[in-house]
């Protein structure tokens, strides 16, 4: 058996955003529906453990490896973007901690240190993005595409630690009255979303054996998703509904663009392994899920809880779940069998514990959007622990693949 000098995604994000998520679900668990109307510190952790201990330590770590092969410029500050990683990753989790103690001081520090984190990791990778810019076109124009969400992202931590800061009254509470908003979406669409958005036309190809057919739809979606956003944060910002209207009906136009594009290449999939395309569609659908839900918020409906809640853990996070069943079980595989392996995913996970996985996930989510609608705790708290049951499933199926992936003549396919 050959063993690869090290996996080509860092382990140790993986790893960490794997813990968040699982200890998301219970948190869900043993929270009130009054956490989150507010939110109140309770909610805030919630919503924190997942959006950056989960889902943004998980994309910050697969981008190590997803940034040089897409843009095909090396990346040679590697030791410094791991280095940001573990920065990141402690001051996500410390946020969480700060949150949940209700502890305004310990917050700021741990949004300072995920600040910290974010600049190390983007002078790491800004001197690659760079040079590829320079570079064929297409890898240009991927280059500027990181360089854009990059920007909302560090944005939002900026907001973060400002609105931190001021609730430790070290800054202006005004702060706190608009720029929640502002915050949440700069972070939800101009960084998870349209990195999902632009990540995914790539990484559909491995999972459906199949890219969407139509080329303007990607970009005119892009276009306008840019658009619609800053449009929707001026109007936030400055409480200008009308802009917001604006910002939202663009943001809402170019998502359903990109669905359409989903819709495509699925019907044209040639790759039999159905679970990461599972997961994919679906998080499609909380997508649209979403977009009804925001566009609700937007015109005064009670829906935030459940937005922001289908938004993260349905849209971003099966989307996460779809490439975890893809890429992550390749990860396994060039681990244990060395770089040039190219055992697909299907021989080395098993279907039944995927497709439990999948159920538990899409019904924990039904009941904790329908619950968080309609003020129903013990939905709420019966989708944690499917949430968790899902988890444990999925955890067990990885396991499974690695014990497969360290013994090669026991292996056998699985639809």
């Amino acid at each position: 058996m050959r063993v690869a000098s090290r996996p080509w995604i860092p382990p140790g994000g993986l790893i960490a955003g794997h813990i968040a998520h699982a200890l998301m679900w219970v948190m869900l668990a043993g929270l009130t529906v009054t956490d989150w109307t507010g939110p109140t510190l309770h909610g805030l952790a919630w919503i924190h453990l997942a959006a950056l201990a989960w889902l943004t330590l998980t994309a910050l770590t697969v981008l190590v490896y997803v940034m040089p092969a897409f843009t095909e410029v090396d990346l040679r500050h590697e030791r410094a973007a791991r280095v940001a990683l573990a920065l990141f990753g402690i001051g996500a989790f410390g946020m969480v901690a700060s949150f949940w103690s209700q502890h305004p001081g310990a917050l700021s520090w741990s949004a300072a240190l995920v600040l910290a984190g974010l600049i190390v990791y983007l002078l790491a990778v800004l001197p690659m993005l760079s040079a590829a810019t320079r570079g064929p076109r297409t890898e240009a124009s991927i280059a500027r595409a990181f360089l854009i969400v990059f920007s909302f992202l560090i944005a939002a931590a900026v907001l973060g630690l400002g609105m931190a800061l001021a609730l430790a009254s070290h800054a202006a509470p005004g702060w706190l009255v608009t720029t929640p908003a502002v915050h949440a979406h700069v972070a939800g669409i101009g960084w998870l979303t349209v990195l999902v958005m632009g990540v995914s036309v790539r990484t559909s190809g491995p999972i459906f054996g199949a890219r969407p057919s139509v080329l303007w739809h990607h970009i005119t979606a892009a276009l306008a998703i840019t658009v619609g956003i800053f449009a929707l944060v001026f109007g936030l910002w400055f409480s200008l509904g009308v802009l917001v209207w604006v910002g939202a009906i663009l943001v809402a136009a170019a998502l359903a663009l990109y669905m359409v594009d989903v819709v495509d290449l699925a019907s044209h999939a040639k790759v039999a392994h159905r679970p990461p395309q599972a997961f994919y569609l679906t998080s499609v659908l909380w997508l649209a899920v979403a977009v009804v839900l925001g566009l609700g918020v937007v015109g005064g409906a009670p829906w935030k809880a459940s937005y922001v809640f289908v938004a993260l853990v349905g849209w971003v996070g099966q989307m996460v779940l779809a490439h975890l069943h893809h890429v992550a079980i390749r990860m396994i595989a060039t681990t244990f069998r060395g770089e040039d392996d190219e055992t697909p995913p299907s021989e080395l996970l098993t279907a039944p514990l995927s497709w439990v996985a999948y159920a538990s996930f899409q019904l924990a989510i039904l009941l904790g959007a329908i619950g968080l609608g309609s003020g129903g705790a013990g939905m709420v708290h019966l989708a944690g622990i499917l949430g968790l049951a899902g988890w444990v499933s999925m955890t067990a199926n990885v396991a499974v693949a690695i014990s497969r992936a360290g013994h090669p003549g026991g292996v056998t396919a699985t639809p």
